[in-house]
């Protein structure tokens, strides 16, 4: 454990400063010796909340430098402080600084120097403008390593973020409009609370579209009754030219893609999917989720714990089938064809809807080794990982899977080429002949999952949603600024 060694020491102004124990071995101030407050001006010309309503601040101490905070801080949805100890237990802080990080939307956050990747799951953005973070100097004077992989943590998470509301801003009248359709056959649905534990320290694999799956599918397709399958919906087709039916499919995509993904085949499986998901995919079994989709906070309000929620905030269909592996009990987890990257120039595995569509694009002056390398240079932007083209976000996918698997759970990851931190690298013969895998024999569970027709109650959920105060929320919330879009929402639920 990193024990940050400190001392509060009385200042001239009676109260603390802070003196602290730096990574280089010496000792430094935080703040000034004498004047601490003298550093309640360092934000006035740095902190922009007219272009930014979410501010993060690296570096606390004893949080003199926040005082400008309670000045703007009404102009700002979020605010989070990040330290990696908490210096103010037992300070002498002025009152006003005590009230600022007591503040509501002030978040204090305090970061394990050894488990840094909690982070990713720890700091939860929203925003409208944009994200502005800012580095206390004397913080990263004293411990200038620490910091600095805190900063670049945090780079990921919020280009995460970014990302995530590029894409909702793209897609809300899509979330909305199928959130509102998928709510007639929620009654229909199994809750995903009903599967915590259900697989109770049951082997389990993961499986992905990576082109690395196909050497797994050989071996798996003679030992499927060994473990809980647990497949993305873009794997799907590549299991079932290998004759293997997954118990459960993971699809959460809002277009219509899912179709390529699902049709013509029969399913004998439970589909998890999250309410905003295309409404195609609620005319199969399907085990719903919540996400932070507004209709889907309201259902959480109306109905607490009832619904549940794998949603991994990775933004990733692998990351919400592995928290739905962790949600079910699974123990030993393996994962499969999560590459993070374009192994030995192959894009994903034979068999899979997106290997079709690369097929079809074969002609005869465009043949489809030229069409396939285009694309990894083009979306690589020669981006090299465990020298391998890869891709920023891929990486970026890895690290935030990563950071959701807790320490206590087996995890393996089966052929992999830029692995997992925290997984044992295996092959599929060796993970199908470990103990706990060779001696289980698949129990079909379907018969303990019922639907949510006993709880949820559509003619008060409608006439709840129909109330002038709570639409507008829920749209304004879903960030639908298109007035034609708004009224087609109107509409949609009129009709119900």
């Amino acid at each position: 454990m990193n024990t940050i060694e400190f001392f509060l020491e009385q200042s001239k102004e009676n109260y603390h400063t802070l003196r602290v124990k730096s990574e280089d071995g010496s000792f430094r101030y935080i703040h000034s010796k004498y004047y601490p407050t003298k550093e309640s001006s360092y934000l006035q010309d740095i902190v922009n909340p007219e272009k930014y309503d979410v501010c993060i601040i690296v570096g606390i101490g004893l949080g003199y430098h926040l005082a400008y905070i309670a000045r703007v801080v009404h102009r700002f949805s979020q605010i989070i402080c990040i330290d990696i100890n908490n210096y103010l237990t037992n300070a002498i802080i002025p009152e006003h600084i005590q009230a600022i990080l007591q503040h509501a939307k002030v978040q204090l956050v305090i970061a394990n120097p050894d488990n840094l990747n909690e982070l990713h799951n720890t700091i939860r953005l929203q925003f409208t403008k944009g994200i502005q973070v800012i580095d206390h100097p004397a913080s990263f004077h004293a411990f200038p390593q620490i910091f600095s992989s805190i900063k670049k943590i945090l780079q990921q998470v919020v280009e995460k973020s970014l990302s995530n509301h590029l894409t909702a801003s793209l897609f809300a009248y899509r979330y909305c409009k199928n959130a509102l359709i998928n709510l007639r056959r929620l009654p229909e649905c199994v809750p995903v609370a009903q599967c915590k534990n259900i697989h109770a320290n049951t082997p389990c694999i993961v499986v992905a579209p990576g082109p690395s799956l196909e050497d797994t599918l050989y071996h798996l397709k003679d030992h499927q009754h060994r473990c809980i399958i647990i497949a993305v919906d873009s794997a799907i087709k590549a299991l079932y030219v290998h004759s293997i039916t997954p118990d459960y499919i993971v699809s959460i995509d809002p277009q219509p893609v899912v179709f390529a993904h699902l049709f013509t085949t029969h399913f004998e499986s439970f589909i998890i999917t999250s309410l905003t998901a295309h409404p195609h995919i609620f005319t199969f079994p399907t085990i719903v989720s919540l996400n932070t989709h507004p209709v889907c906070q309201l259902l959480e309000e109306l109905y607490p714990g009832i619904i549940g929620s794998v949603d991994s905030r990775t933004g990733t269909v692998l990351g919400d089938a592995v928290s739905f592996a962790l949600l079910a009990g699974c123990n030993p987890v393996a994962i499969a064809g999560a590459d993070f990257s374009f192994p030995k120039l192959h894009t994903y595995a034979r068999s899979t809807e997106y290997h079709y569509r690369y097929q079809i694009t074969h002609t005869r002056y465009t043949p489809l080794e030229t069409k396939n390398m285009d694309y990894i240079i083009h979306a690589s932007k020669r981006t090299i990982t465990h020298n391998t083209f890869s891709r920023k976000n891929f990486i970026q996918y890895r690290t935030t899977l990563d950071a959701i698997i807790p320490l206590n759970v087996s995890l393996f990851h089966i052929n992999p080429v830029v692995p997992l931190t925290h997984a044992t690298s295996i092959s599929i013969k060796k993970f199908l002949s470990l103990p706990q895998v060779s001696t289980y024999s698949k129990q079909h569970i379907s018969h303990l999952l019922q639907p949510l027709s006993h709880t949820i109650h559509l003619n008060t959920l409608y006439t709840i949603l129909n109330e002038e105060t709570t639409l507008h929320h829920i749209i304004d919330a879903s960030r639908i600024d298109n007035v034609t879009n708004i009224q087609k929402i109107h509409h949609l639920l009129h009709k119900e």
